[in-house]
């Protein structure tokens, strides 16, 4: 599931052009057209960023408050079974 990647990165605690940085280094899918975080086109990969914050707290480089902070966001945007 896409979702802007200006709206996503603020609320989990990320600076939009250090996520940027993560989707140009493979780390999580996206897309960034002409390099540009703040365009309305810049997406992210829900599930992928997911898996990245997940992994990133398991490897003990977040605390767990940041990490829960991500998390309560990321569940939020996530749509309803």
């Amino acid at each position: 599931m896409k979702i802007a990647l200006h709206q996503i990165a603020y609320q989990i605690g990320m600076h939009p052009t250090e996520m940027a940085k993560l989707v140009y280094d493979g780390e999580i899918t996206g897309e960034i057209p002409d390099r540009n975080p703040q365009a309305k086109d810049a997406w992210v990969d829900l599930h992928s960023l997911r898996n990245f914050v997940q992994w990133r707290y398991d490897q003990g480089q977040m605390e767990q408050m940041f990490y829960d902070k991500a998390m309560r966001h990321l569940n939020k945007a996530m749509p309803k079974k």
